[in-house]
């Protein structure tokens, strides 16, 4: 399996024959290549480029995102939390997202959000989308994990150190900073504070698990 940070908090995963976006916004066009499977945590500008979203959307694609995506983008199937869908040899688990950072003045009222569990390869990958922590986040005990870091409508370092050494991944990846919201240096303090083995990718980096 091999993980590409995008930038922001864009994910892309390739595994055997399946390429997966998570929340295509970030990162150079010729990053986005066809997917089998495109996930969008919530339908909001810097999770769902519609160009990008286009160009790497087939008619094979599967889309899945939460009700307020498959509103605005069609064909999407929607996921809700606790809720699988099988695809080939993929599963995607929905995790619901609980978000105390999130800016209800601005949208007028709480963003839909949606995190994912992707299982492949025998392997859990967790993407907490825009979530802060709670219980049940511990049950899940996945090899990598992707955590925000950048502060401001998401966690910041400290707060994500904290979060991942309740969830006890294999491996972090911190994302969510060098763009709009934090810095290489929310990575790095997010690095030192967590207990478990973190890996900082450059935008466009990709690392094999």
């Amino acid at each position: 399996m091999r993980i590409t940070w995008l930038g922001h908090s864009s994910v892309k995963i390739q595994t055997g024959s399946d390429t997966i976006y998570i929340d295509p916004y970030a990162g150079e066009n010729e990053w986005y290549t066809p997917a089998t499977i495109v996930l969008i945590s919530k339908f909001h500008f810097d999770h769902c480029n519609m160009e990008k979203v286009r160009k790497i959307s087939t008619d094979e694609t599967l889309r899945i995102g939460t009700k307020e995506t498959a509103k605005n983008l069609f064909p999407c199937s929607v996921l809700v939390p606790g809720q699988s869908i099988l695809h080939g040899d993929v599963e995607i688990v929905g995790t619901k997202v609980i978000n105390p950072h999130s800016d209800v003045a601005r949208h007028g009222v709480e963003e839909e959000g949606m995190g994912f569990v992707v299982i492949a390869e025998k392997k859990k990958v967790f993407f907490m989308g825009d979530s802060d922590y709670y219980p049940a986040l511990g049950e899940i005990r996945p090899d990598v994990l992707f955590v925000s870091v950048g502060g401001t409508f998401t966690s910041e370092a400290k707060e994500a150190a904290s979060i991942a050494n309740a969830i006890g991944p294999k491996l972090a990846i911190p994302i969510h900073w060098g763009a709009m919201t934090g810095s290489k240096d929310s990575a790095e303090l997010f690095s030192e504070l967590a207990k478990v083995s973190v890996r900082i990718l450059d935008q466009g980096e990709s690392v094999d698990v």
